[in-house]
C-alpha cells in the first residue's frame, strides 16, 4: 500500500467523498478494492467519509454516461460545497480522457471552490507542487494512451474474429438470424433479438432465419433480377400484401435495396464498413479497409444472384454532386403538398431522405441549405406519454386476460401487437385528442397501412386520458386503408361504427374464442352468450365482430 509522502499537508479533521468507477478494467479496479484503499488512507489521514459516488460499468474516456461524476461536479458548485475533498483511487478512476486537458480541467472545478481532489494510491503527493503537477500530467496522459492502445487491439481482435466467420454485429437483418456456438464448434441454439452472449469464450454465427422470411429475400431477388422490377415498387407491392418487415413496419425501398446489397445474403462476413473508436465520430471506412470472408455463412442466395442484383443496381446508381441534389430538393419544397423523410422517399426523381442526411449531416441541414424552414409540429408531451400509459395498460389488460383464459398470446416488439394462438393477430392504437372545425374533441383513426391485423382495436379515453370511455373493434375489411375516420365523444355520433363499439376489452376473449362449425349452421340453434342475453349485445350485427 503507497504511504503518504511526510511533505505533505496534513488532512486530519477534513470531510470527504470518494469517487469509484470500474469498467471492464481487471479486478484490480473493481469498486470495492478501490472503497478498501480510499477507506484506509482516510483512516490513517483523519479524514472522514460523509458521502459516496459510484460509477459502475461506465467507461472513463468521456464524461457522458457518468452520471455519478456530473453530480458530484455539480454538488461541488454548490454555494458552499459541503465537504472539503474528494478523494479517488488513481488518476485512471478519474478519467481516461483523449485530451489531457479535460482531465485537468474538471479537478480544477473542485479546486477553484476550495475543494481539493487527491488520488489515494499514487505515489505522488498532494501539495501541489511542481513535481506533483508534472506526475499527473504524466499520467493523465498515459490513461489515456491506455484507451487508444486498447480500442486498436480490441478493434483488431473484432476483425480476425470476423474472417474466421464469426458475426461481431447487432441483428444480421431480415430472413437471418443469429447462433450461438461454444468455443469447440457446439450449436447452443439461436438468439432472439436483444440476448446476447454470457460467456466470453463464445462465438456467435449467422444462419438463415425464418422460412417465411428466407422465401421472401428469394423472391425480392427474383422480382429485381427476373422480372425488373424496382426497389419502389417492390416495397409496393409487399405493402399491398399486408407483409411487414421485420421490425412490424410497412417496406420502404430502402429497405429493399439493403437486401439486395447485403453480401451476407451470398454468405459472405464482412465487417468495420464503419467504424467508432473512443466514443468519437462515426466516420466510413473506404472498402480496402474492411474485414470480408467469403463462404463463411450459409447463403440465402447463390453468389451468381446476388451478382446480377449488384450488376443491375450498379447499372441504375447515379452518384449527384451535392449541387445537383440540392437543386433538386429545391424544386421539391416550392412544388411538393407535405415536405418529409417521408415524403422525399416517395417521391419520384429524388434521392432518399437517408441520402440527404447522410451527405448534409441531416435532412435539417438540406433543408438549410435551400432557404426551406420546416413547420413546427410540437406534440404535448404529457399528453403523448399519457396516451402511451393507456395503449400499455391496454394491452397488458388484454393479454393478461386471454392468458388466464388458458389462449396463447405473443407480443410485438413495439408493443402494440399481440398474436393469440399463433392465428388471430390484434393491433391497439390509442389516440390522441384532437379539435376538428370547432365541433368538439374528437379521435381520429385510420386503418394501420404497415401491417394487416385481423382485429385493430381503437380505445378512446376522456381528455384527461384518466377514465376509459369504451373502446372500437375493427375488423380486417371494415376501414379503407389510407382514408382517416374521426370518431366524437358524443354517444351515438359514429355511425356507422356503432356496431363496432364495445364498453371494455372483454370482447377480445369471446372474439378468440374457437366454436364448431355447427354453431352456426342454420339448422341448429345458436348457443346464447351469457354476458348478453338473446345476443343483443353491441355489434352482433356485424359479420366481422
Amino acid at each position: 500500500m503507497p504511504q503518504a509522502v511526510p511533505s505533505s499537508p496534513s488532512l486530519a479533521g477534513k470531510t470527504a467523498v470518494q469517487y469509484v468507477r470500474m469498467s471492464t478494467d481487471y479486478q484490480e479496479y473493481s469498486t470495492e478494492n478501490q472503497k478498501l484503499t480510499i477507506a484506509e488512507f482516510a483512516q490513517r489521514q483523519g479524514i472522514t467519509i460523509i458521502a459516496n459516488y459510484e460509477d459502475a460499468g461506465k467507461s472513463g474516456v468521456t464524461l457522458k454516461g457518468r452520471p455519478a461524476l456530473r453530480r458530484l461536479l455539480h454538488d461541488v458548485q454548490a454555494q458552499p460545497p459541503s465537504f472539503d475533498l474528494v478523494l479517488v483511487y488513481d488518476v485512471s478512476r478519474w478519467g481516461r480522457f483523449q485530451d489531457a486537458d479535460e482531465c485537468a480541467y474538471y479537478e480544477y472545478m473542485c479546486r477553484q471552490v476550495g475543494v481539493q481532489v487527491i488520488y489515494c494510491a499514487e505515489q505522488f503527493s498532494w501539495d501541489g507542487s511542481a513535481a506533483a503537477t508534472l506526475m499527473k500530467t504524466i499520467k493523465r496522459t498515459m490513461a489515456g494512451e491506455y484507451s487508444r492502445e486498447l480500442s486498436k487491439k480490441v478493434f483488431e481482435g473484432q476483425c480476425r474474429l470476423a474472417e474466421r466467420g464469426f458475426w461481431q454485429g447487432a441483428t444480421p437483418g431480415y430472413g437471418l438470424q443469429r447462433i450461438l456456438v461454444a468455443s469447440d464448434g457446439t450449436v447452443k441454439g439461436p438468439l432472439r433479438g436483444g440476448e446476447h452472449k454470457s460467456i466470453q469464450t463464445d462465438r456467435v454465427i449467422v444462419a438463415p432465419g425464418d422460412e417465411r422470411e428466407v422465401a421472401l429475400v428469394q423472391r425480392i431477388y427474383d422480382w429485381y433480377i427476373g422480372q425488373d422490377v424496382g426497389c419502389r415498387r417492390i416495397a409496393d407491392r409487399l405493402n399491398a400484401f399486408g407483409i411487414c418487415n421485420g421490425h412490424g413496419r410497412s417496406w420502404n425501398p430502402q429497405q429493399i435495396t439493403a437486401i439486395l446489397t447485403g453480401e451476407k445474403y451470398a454468405g459472405t462476413n464482412i465487417y468495420a464498413r464503419t467504424s467508432r473508436k473512443l466514443n468519437s465520430a462515426l466516420q466510413r471506412n473506404p472498402r480496402d479497409q474492411w474485414s470480408c470472408a467469403p463462404g463463411v455463412f450459409q447463403p440465402v442466395v447463390d453468389s451468381a444472384t446476388y451478382v446480377a442484383a449488384e450488376k443491375i443496381r450498379r447499372s441504375r446508381t447515379h452518384n449527384l454532386s451535392d449541387s445537383e441534389m440540392l437543386k433538386r430538393l429545391s424544386e421539391f419544397v416550392k412544388s411538393a403538398e407535405t415536405v418529409s423523410s417521408k415524403a422525399i422517399d416517395a417521391a419520384n426523381n429524388m434521392p432518399a431522405g437517408r441520402t440527404y442526411a447522410r451527405r448534409f449531416g441531416c435532412v435539417k441541414n438540406a433543408y438549410a441549405r435551400v432557404g426551406y424552414e420546416p413547420p413546427w409540429r410540437g406534440v404535448d408531451l404529457e399528453r403523448l406519454r399519457a396516451s402511451w400509459t393507456a395503449l400499455k395498460g391496454c394491452v397488458e389488460k388484454s393479454t393478461q386476460s386471454l392468458i388466464t383464459a388458458g389462449h396463447r398470446v405473443e407480443l410485438s416488439m413495439d408493443r402494440t401487437t399481440i398474436r393469440v394462438d399463433g392465428e388471430l393477430v390484434i393491433r391497439f392504437s390509442v389516440r390522441l385528442v384532437e379539435h376538428y372545425d370547432r365541433r368538439g374533441p374528437r379521435w381520429r383513426v385510420r386503418w394501420p397501412t404497415y401491417s394487416s391485423p385481423d382485429l385493430f382495436v381503437v380505445v378512446r379515453r376522456d381528455l384527461a386520458f384518466e377514465t376509459p370511455l369504451d373502446l372500437y373493434v375493427f375488423p380486417r375489411g371494415s376501414l379503407t386503408p389510407g382514408y382517416d375516420f374521426s370518431l366524437s365523444l358524443r354517444k351515438g355520433s359514429g355511425a356507422p361504427f356503432e356496431m363496432f363499439r364495445y364498453p371494455d376489452e372483454m370482447i377480445l376473449l369471446e372474439l378468440s374464442a374457437r366454436a364448431r362449425v355447427e354453431a352456426y349452421d342454420a339448422g341448429q340453434p345458436v348457443i346464447s352468450n351469457p354476458r348478453y342475453p338473446d345476443n343483443q349485445y353491441p355489434g352482433a350485427q356485424s359479420s366481422g365482430a
